[in-house]
């Protein structure tokens, strides 16, 4: 399969891009200890000023600079492991947990199959922007007296807040996959055979769907970028905000320099110096275009190019479709 989806040009492109992305990231930290290029003033030969932050692409920098003289690349490269890492992380811990949690689901007796299915429908209906922001808000929100806790634990908080509120909907989409793979024929030739559950989910389960689970994954990369956006616009930056408080103090802005952060802190300049926002709204951009491409070339290698065997991964979730009818449904 890897060989396959490395013939395919968009995941190759794809693929290589977001790894030099997180390699410079890395890079940068390892060698530079995450510092960003900066210059505060231009002077002339006279030695007076002959320009100011901000400065505009390739006037000094090649993307610009933000209103403190920070080179708007550099920035852009320091948080890309931030982006791009933890978007892959929290995806990951999603699929581990709601793997974990449909294991045991999917064996429960109908009556309390259908009140967990009950528990957790808020979470399908409701954006989980909504839950992210009211249980983030408290903890990311930086009070006038100053953060009490370290990025770590703000950083850890916020990947657990993440990572949870998709597990309730997700672990019932993937036990209800597992249900009806549990109802085919050499599941109950296995069974008959003396097969326990652990046998069955090991050698018979995973081997059926783990692709489906690959493209599943896939979509929670996207979801998880989206949701980070979400939150930046609403000002609650990856690592915490950073608030002045009293007359004359800053916008809120993120130390993290994570893109989402940097979106939201950058808004209100949409219109005088339009480079600061579009600078990582574009690489925003680009990085979820680079994940759907990744995931439509996987789906299809797996299903061999035919688009009727592949799970619809675009639809949103319906009425219609929590009862887990469909393989895959987008869960907002």
């Amino acid at each position: 399969m890897i060989v396959q989806l490395l013939k395919k040009k968009r995941f190759l492109i794809s693929f290589l891009f977001l790894s030099a992305l997180l390699l410079l990231s890395i890079g940068n930290t390892l060698i530079n200890d995450g510092e960003i290029q900066q210059i505060r003033y231009v002077k002339d030969s006279d030695g007076g000023v002959k320009h100011a932050p901000p400065y505009a692409p390739l006037e000094v920098f090649l993307l610009g600079s933000d209103r403190f003289g920070f080179d708007l690349l550099h920035m852009i490269v320091e948080g890309a492991k931030y982006t791009i890492g933890m978007t892959i992380l929290i995806a990951l811990l999603r699929m581990i947990c709601s793997l974990i949690f449909s294991y045991f689901i999917c064996s429960m007796k109908p009556f309390f199959f259908k009140l967990i299915k009950t528990l957790s429908e808020p979470f399908s209906v409701v954006p989980q922007t909504i839950f992210a922001f009211f249980l983030l808000h408290s903890v990311l929100w930086m009070p006038p007296e100053g953060f009490q806790s370290t990025m770590f634990e703000r950083v850890a908080f916020h990947t657990a807040v993440l990572v949870l509120i998709a597990v309730p909907s997700l672990s019932m989409q993937l036990s209800g996959e597992i249900r009806m793979t549990l109802d085919e024929s050499f599941i109950e030739a296995s069974k008959t055979l003396g097969g326990r559950k652990s046998h069955l989910f090991m050698k018979h389960i995973i081997p059926v769907l783990y692709e489906r689970w690959m493209l599943l994954f896939g979509q929670q990369l996207i979801q998880v970028l989206l949701l980070l956006a979400h939150l930046g616009v609403f000002k609650l930056f990856f690592g915490g905000t950073v608030v002045s408080y009293g007359m004359g103090g800053d916008p809120p802005r993120t130390f993290s320099y994570e893109w989402s952060g940097m979106i939201g802190d950058s808004l209100g300049y949409l219109y005088v110096q339009q480079w600061i926002a579009l600078v990582p709204i574009s690489f925003f951009a680009v990085t979820a275009i680079c994940f759907s491409l990744m995931n439509d070339a996987l789906k299809e290698v797996i299903f061999n190019g035919d688009p009727k065997r592949a799970p619809d991964t675009s639809a949103e979730v319906t009425p219609a479709s929590k009862s887990g009818s469909g393989p895959f449904h987008f869960i907002q």
